[in-house]
């Protein structure tokens, strides 16, 4: 199935953009033997990447605002544009299947440098040159054409995360995310891409806290409570946090009412949900994100 079947919800030319790859990269994105994906910024391609003012990259240097067509003023070393904040995914094209994949961050370095000579003039390098090719990775996680869900439970009351920590999280989201590692109690199917919903209990702010995606296959570790047997964790993205100190708009009470056959309150974190359950609450993150537009 294509990337753009698979996200029937969005249309990915407004937050995607395709590379044309090997087919052996495409695997290896899968497998996570390769996780950042290189290119360069260049006339061809920045509309697409970089942000858009009125038709036009806005640069602006100290001494001189201006706003340039193709230019790629080194400006001392910093990167003079910015990414775009809708560019979300990036459509990796095989020559035999696509994938899907989530940016989960974005690093910018200088690459060629040169002296810029005007629009639609040759590039002659140099190594103290004026301008610069710009060269960006995207960090990437693929997106499964059907993931398992997990329910993820967090008892702040109990947790070393605490509500604070929550609210740090949020504050310092980068790309609309932040990250972390979570226990995972039925983790043998579990792996790299999946998605979870972030279940809080224990007190009168029940309810989804987060969504997200793992981005890592389950490893042993430490007993985050200080016990002496292990734990399986996973590294995540979370996305989509509710409002710190506020009742999530997916309360307990409404996810009992709508799906009352499940356990909501009580159980293990990590905890993978069947169909008929994940169909309905996916239903509920889709209206509860309507109600907030």
């Amino acid at each position: 199935m294509k990337a753009k079947d698979k996200n029937e919800e969005f249309d990915i030319n407004e937050v995607a953009i395709t590379l044309d790859v090997d087919s052996d990269v495409v695997n290896k994105v899968c497998t996570g033997e390769i996780t950042h994906i290189v290119l360069d910024i260049n006339e061809d391609n920045q509309n697409m990447i970089l942000h858009n003012v009125d038709g036009n990259l806005v640069l602006v240097v100290d001494d001189m605002p201006t706003t340039f067509h193709g230019c790629y003023l080194y400006n001392n070393g910093e990167f003079p544009y910015a990414i775009k904040d809708t560019l979300e995914f990036l459509v990796l094209n095989g020559s035999e299947d696509d994938c899907l994949t989530r940016i989960i961050s974005v690093d910018v370095e200088p690459g060629t440098r040169f002296n810029y000579q005007g629009v639609g003039k040759p590039i002659v390098e140099d190594p103290n040159g004026d301008s610069c090719i710009w060269e960006v990775a995207f960090e990437v996680v693929p997106v499964p054409e059907k993931p398992k869900k997990y329910l993820m439970r967090w008892n702040p009351s109990i947790s070393s995360f605490t509500e604070k920590d929550l609210d740090e999280c949020i504050e310092n989201m980068v790309h609309g995310m932040f990250r972390m590692n979570w226990s995972i109690y039925e983790w043998e199917e579990a792996r790299r891409g999946d998605m979870f919903y972030m279940m809080r209990v224990g007190d009168d702010k029940a309810g989804i806290a987060f969504v997200g995606q793992f981005i890592s296959d389950p490893y042993p570790g430490d007993d985050w409570a200080g016990s002496s047997k292990r734990r399986m964790y996973v590294d995540m993205i979370c996305m989509i946090p509710e409002e710190p100190g506020v009742k999530s708009g997916l309360s307990l009470d409404k996810l009992q009412k709508a799906i009352p056959a499940f356990e909501w309150s009580k159980g293990h974190s990590g905890v993978l949900l069947l169909e008929d359950v994940t169909t309905k609450l996916e239903k509920l993150m889709r209206n509860n994100i309507k109600d907030k537009l």
